[in-house]
């Protein structure tokens, strides 16, 4: 089979949103993973058919911005040259999972699921909902084409009415799959193998002088394939002309295959011209109709007896005319956190909800190998046969592509796998016993899904906290430190619950470490301590996360602060004088924060504390200082220094008050 020569892998295929936001996860989150999941939200058709999974994964493995893409983009002036640079070599290396096409699904059912940075799993929205789309829609409304004839041949007229060339070729291949004979369509004949049929228009009939001279001429050109159109002027002179043709042709041992009608009313037309023929002796010769079929009206043909015997079929399957789309929809249901953990995410908006995590389509099959129930639930689950499998790893497509005939085979057991009822051409009638057919919930997802909502509702009502830890190192904590605070190191247990406290919470850790140089000007003041790399310099291991971003005094960008706030649990500010705003990071990481509550602890109360707590409230209106987590050297200044805090608003809390405040956090 031939590649299709109309592929599209330009970079510029999506909508200018997908765009602007990956310029912002280029900025802020560029290296967040994330798993998205396209499926149909609406159950307008009893079942859907999904296909167009292959188009989709060789869009992806051949995506790409050219310099013509770039130079477009860069002549909007909306995108920053160094994001631009990044798109100049930007290639989709996620991974990929997806039912095998063509599969009955279901609405609500993952058909394909992305699992990448979060950039590229953005950038490919729209183009993966086009073709998931246009394929899906097209598969389902020929399916429901080729049920309603009940056995009787179906053939793809639609070429001249389909919107565009893609879309042509789109409704002649998914029409071939499900169980058509052939397409009209000669440019999907050469592409996928598929059948071509024809045959004549009123045009046709009309260029001649006489109808008799315009079959007698297409059946002498093309004898064994003759098809007739005999509705251009009178069906009764037509087929004296059939009669009469069939007769020549009997002598020369050839024969007329067919005739075709496209107008007026096919019930009675077809009965007539069944019986003309049968009475003259030509009951070999085949009734094809034509004229705005879709469905609904071959299904009331057959069930009024027309004696059809095959249809064509074009514009409203080729356009799915009674619904033109699938309501496929593509939506975030996981994100990474700091611990390489998948995170549950879903949508909380009325009637758009989703459900939270990578899924699977779990199906079971009754004992007459029918579907019984299909079950929409965690990957680890076992409900029954999986339908979901991976397709793609790191940009590279997995399995060979299909031809078409394989496909149909495949398609043709599934099918007959489908209860009647949805096979109904009208909306099935639901019964008690089928109230809940085919999808169900698994009960760990439906779990998952309650403890998301009410995660994510308690999230949005929480304020932005951090918690901020002043100098604990060993110079001041350790009985051998350089500047020992007495009776510091009866705080360790303390700090270590506040610190996995925090960690456990999600809550952001933002911890000053003192840094001086052997000749530090600051030593003029006071003993030499926390030189850089030495023992005393270091943290205390009770205060510090395994995954932690150390800032020195080389200032960074509003972007880097931001990636480093989504990076790490922890954030360690050096510092060579008692403030910890010396550092020139300090502040601008407020700005990316934005917090509403900080929390304060650490060493010295009437110094670094002190700088740091009446510091952070320039910025945020709700401080506090953890009084039983602080330590002083002098009783007195600690009792000058606390009532400073009360007159500038500085509140305090102990930790036991702390762990009551946070419980529900």
């Amino acid at each position: 089979m031939k590649s299709n020569p109309l592929k599209l892998n330009s970079g510029l295929w999506l909508d200018l949103y997908e765009l602007a936001m990956t310029q912002v996860y280029f900025k802020y989150k560029r290296d967040c993973k994330v798993s998205f999941e396209l499926f149909i939200r609406s159950d307008k058709r009893p079942f859907y058919v999904a296909y167009g999974i292959r188009e989709a994964l060789e869009y992806l493995a051949d995506l790409k911005f050219t310099s013509q893409d770039l130079d477009y983009l860069k002549s909007l002036k909306l995108f920053d040259e160094e994001f631009l640079n990044y798109l100049k070599k930007f290639r989709f290396k996620g991974e990929v999972w997806a039912v095998e096409e063509p599969e009955i699904v279901f609405a609500g059912e993952p058909i394909l699921r992305v699992t990448a940075n979060i950039i590229e799993a953005q950038i490919v929205e729209s183009a993966l909902l086009n073709t998931l789309n246009l394929y899906t829609t097209l598969a389902t409304k020929s399916c429901r084409v080729v049920l309603s004839a009940q056995g009787r041949k179906i053939y793809d007229f639609s070429l001249r009415r389909t919107q565009g060339q893609s879309a042509s070729l789109a409704a002649a291949s998914t029409s071939f799959v499900v169980g058509a004979e052939g397409s009209s369509n000669v440019l999907a004949g050469l592409i996928y193998g598929i059948p071509v049929v024809g045959t004549m228009a009123h045009s046709y009939v009309m260029a001649f002088s006489s109808e008799f001279d315009s079959f007698y001429l297409f059946s002498k050109t093309f004898p064994e394939k003759s098809i007739l159109l005999i509705d251009t002027y009178d069906i009764n002179s037509a087929l004296e002309s059939v009669v009469r043709l069939s007769s020549y042709l009997k002598k020369e041992r050839r024969k007329i295959l067919g005739v075709r009608i496209d107008s007026g009313n096919l019930v009675e037309t077809s009965k007539y011209v069944r019986s003309y023929l049968d009475r003259a002796g030509l009951i070999d010769i085949i009734i094809v109709a034509s004229g705005n079929l879709d469905e609904y009206k071959i299904k009331e043909l057959i069930e009024k007896k027309a004696p059809i015997d095959a249809f064509g079929v074009g514009t409203n399957m080729g356009a799915s005319s009674d619904l033109p789309f699938s309501d496929v929809i593509y939506k975030l249901v996981e994100v990474r956190n700091l611990n390489g953990e998948f995170l549950p995410v879903m949508k909380l908006s009325s009637e758009k909800t989703t459900y939270p995590l990578r899924k699977q389509v779990f199906r079971k099959f009754g004992q007459n190998k029918l579907i019984k129930q299909d079950y929409i639930g965690l990957p680890q689950e076992n409900l029954g046969k999986p339908l979901l499998r991976k397709v793609m790893a790191q940009g590279e497509i997995l399995q060979p592509r299909q031809d078409l005939n394989t496909q149909r085979a495949k398609f043709k057991k599934k099918i007959e796998s489908l209860p009647s009822f949805l096979k109904e051409i009208y909306s099935p009638q639901i019964t008690p016993e089928r109230a809940h057919y085919p999808v169900g919930i698994s009960n760990k997802l439906e779990k998952m899904t309650r403890s998301t909502q009410e995660l994510i509702k308690k999230r949005s009502r929480q304020k932005k906290i951090i918690f901020v830890d002043i100098d604990t190192q060993y110079d001041f904590v350790d009985r051998k430190g350089a500047l020992y605070v007495k009776e510091a190191e009866r705080l360790k247990s303390v700090w270590a619950r506040i610190t996995k406290f925090a960690y456990n919470k999600g809550i952001l850790i933002i911890s000053s470490q003192d840094t001086h140089r052997k000749k530090d000007p600051e030593f003029k003041n006071f003993p030499p301590h926390c030189i850089r790399e030495s023992w005393g310099h270091k943290k205390i291991p009770q205060t510090l996360l395994p995954d932690y971003q150390i800032l020195s005094f080389e200032k960074k960008s509003f972007e880097e602060l931001f990636r480093i706030k989504e990076g790490f649990p922890q954030i360690i500010l050096e510092k060579n004088v008692l403030n910890i705003f010396s550092n020139p990071n300090t502040e601008e990481l407020l700005k990316v924060i934005l917090p509403e509550q900080v929390y304060v602890y650490g060493l010295v109360t009437e110094f670094c504390v002190k700088e740091a707590a009446l510091g952070f409230k320039k910025f945020v209106d709700e401080v506090f200082v953890i009084e039983d987590a602080v330590k002083e050297i002098d009783p007195k200044a600690k009792e000058q220094v606390f009532r400073e805090f009360k007159n500038k608003g500085i509140k305090f809390i102990k930790t036991d008050e702390l762990w009551e405040e946070f419980k529900d956090f």
